[in-house]
């Protein structure tokens, strides 16, 4: 006899064996029972969960020998049949193959014909949204009033897309996921019965990459047993997984919480060297996060997630040496990442990039953190669970007790009395020579000449200043030249402060500005230039003065820099 895959080996034969479905399952017992039988049946869920297998089973409990039962037998002619699929009045068809008009009118003509030697003639149509919508508007008439020995049972992984008249018509059953722990167990039991040995860690990759099919996990069972010749352990599964084993993800992140940026490079470069989907990879990665978070939290990820206890306890170590809010920060890091990466030429580069993203986040303190160092706190959740030690509690101060003499204690000698300290003699301060006359004319010359390196700008609005002495003491003037901005004008509260102090550097005097628009009087004659009163902006505009500027004069040169311009001439040209 030819091979059997375990997909079809295993397959069901009666309702008890249907693996978590027993809301289906009991239904239709009972309404077999009860001798309540529809003509029609829509049965919706996820691939590989026992639609078809269930639609069989119901045949047979219709056309059993043994009569009506929720219990078939399974070796009497009608069930064999059934069970290899050569059944005259169980039929099967494909709604993807047979989806159009004529398909259907073939059927209605069909279904008149009273079934060869069963009580019911059973068409099963599979992936029935795949009809044509003509299609579905033949078999309407049909469903409405078929035949009393007629019935009609619908699977579909898309419900949504059968139209609202052919549901409406029907008994409607949904489908669930078939738990990873339901199909670890399952499994285990079909490699014992099959002879082999197996280490149970290696069903848990299985029952997940499944994601909830029994059949698509017997199928990867199948492989699996071929490729580990009879003794399957974790690594094998693995390996013909293509799964990035749970151990990867979390020496990543341990590699992440320790600020080792060598050591997650590397663990990057070799799945990539392993010819790892990339982007699966990131998607497991973004699970293992979402885990340690449940498990921190207190959540049983064991029966949700479907780990092994041995992983689960991997994850709770984790989970106590990160902070929650550093979990948060990954996790949104990742997600981006997903949507980076769909688009991205180098998919390797992305990941890399994010893993650093997440070492500078762990760098960075958490906001628990900053707030346990401001109330004098040590927050221990961002400390690694190695990392903490035990300190020693820091003693309270004692109350001061009262100074009581004991009946039997010597008496204490009074504590002596400090006498106050004499002030000490104040030292005499050595009057600091004034320093010698300069002349202020020539010290100006002097700052000017290095306010000419230092600061230009400021040298621009003082180069035609002069310093002159009167009662008062020492003068900055500006000249007023018809047609030029007044150069005390252009000077602010910074640049006085500065050549003030520039000027009491140099010669030890205070400089003092002078009064726009006047001149002192007593100044002494040929000191000062005359100051006239500036003219109006009327004045100004109407009377322009134009000035030759040599382009390669230095000074021009600079404000050129300075003010980042151009010379043009009176023509606009350059």
């Amino acid at each position: 006899m030819a091979y059997q895959v375990i997909a079809r080996k295993w397959r069901p034969q009666n309702f008890d064996e249907v693996l978590h479905q027993d809301h289906v399952s009991t239904t239709i017992r009972n309404s077999i029972k009860n001798g309540r039988i529809s003509h029609a049946y829509i049965f919706s869920g996820p691939r590989g969960v026992g639609k078809t297998t269930m639609a069989r089973i119901l045949g047979k409990s219709l056309n059993c020998l043994a009569g009506l039962t929720g219990n078939p037998c399974g070796v009497c002619e009608n069930c064999v049949e059934i069970r290899d699929g050569v059944s005259f009045d169980v039929i099967e068809i494909d709604g993807a193959s047979n989806r159009g008009i004529e398909n259907i009118r073939e059927l209605r003509e069909n279904v008149n014909f009273a079934p060869v030697k069963s009580r019911y003639k059973i068409y099963i149509i599979d992936e029935v949204h795949m009809l044509t919508k003509e299609a579905f508007n033949a078999l309407l008439k049909t469903l409405e009033e078929p035949p009393p020995h007629a019935v009609f049972v619908f699977a579909t992984t898309e419900i949504h897309q059968v139209p609202d008249t052919i549901l409406s018509r029907c008994q409607k059953f949904f489908f669930k996921k078939i738990s990873i722990e339901a199909i670890v167990n399952h499994l285990g039991t079909i490699v014992e019965a099959e002879g082999f040995s197996i280490d149970r860690r290696a069903l848990y990759p299985i029952a997940r990459a499944a994601d909830g099919s029994m059949r698509d996990a017997q199928s990867l069972l199948d492989q699996i047993i071929s490729f580990s010749e009879g003794n399957i352990s974790e690594g094998s599964a693995l390996a013909v997984l293509g799964v990035v084993p749970v151990e990867s993800y979390l020496a990543l992140l341990r590699n992440v919480l320790d600020t080792d940026a060598s050591a997650a490079i590397h663990e990057i470069d070799r799945i990539s060297s392993l010819g790892v989907d990339l982007s699966r990879y990131v998607a497991g990665l973004v699970d293992i996060i979402r885990t340690v978070r449940l498990v921190q939290h207190g959540i049983a990820v064991q029966e949700i997630l479907g780990f092994s206890p041995e992983e689960t306890g991997e994850m709770k170590t984790l989970a106590d040496a990160i902070h929650d809010e550093e979990l948060s920060v990954f996790f949104r890091i990742l997600t981006d990442l997903q949507g980076e990466i769909r688009y991205s030429v180098n998919e390797r580069i992305n990941i890399e990039m994010a893993v650093l993203d997440m070492i500078a986040a762990k760098k960075r303190p958490s906001v628990a953190a900053i707030i346990a160092g401001l109330e004098g706190k040590v927050p221990v959740a961002t400390q690694r669970k190695d990392d903490r030690k035990e300190s020693a509690p820091v003693p309270k101060p004692k109350p001061e007790e009262p100074d009581v003499v004991k009946k039997n204690d010597p008496p204490r000698a009074a504590p002596a009395q400090l006498k106050p300290r004499a002030p000490e003699p104040e030292k005499k301060k050595i009057p600091v020579p004034d320093p010698a006359p300069s002349d202020p004319v020539k010290q100006w010359g002097d700052i000017l000449a290095e306010l000419k390196t230092r600061k230009p700008l400021l040298f621009v609005k003082l180069e035609n200043t002069v310093i002159a002495k009167n009662t008062a003491g020492f003068h900055l003037t500006f000249p007023r030249v018809p047609g030029e901005t007044s150069g005390e004008r252009m000077l602010d509260r910074n640049d006085l402060s500065y050549i003030k102090a520039e000027f009491r550097r140099a010669t030890g005097s205070e400089l003092l500005t002078d009064i726009p628009g006047k001149t002192p009087a007593d100044l002494p004659s040929g000191t000062v230039r005359q100051v006239e009163t500036p003219p109006s902006d009327a004045e100004m505009i109407s009377d322009t003065v134009e000035e030759d500027l040599a382009q390669n004069d230095p000074l021009v040169e600079t404000i050129v820099e300075l003010f980042h311009g151009k010379i043009i001439n009176d023509t606009g040209e350059k």
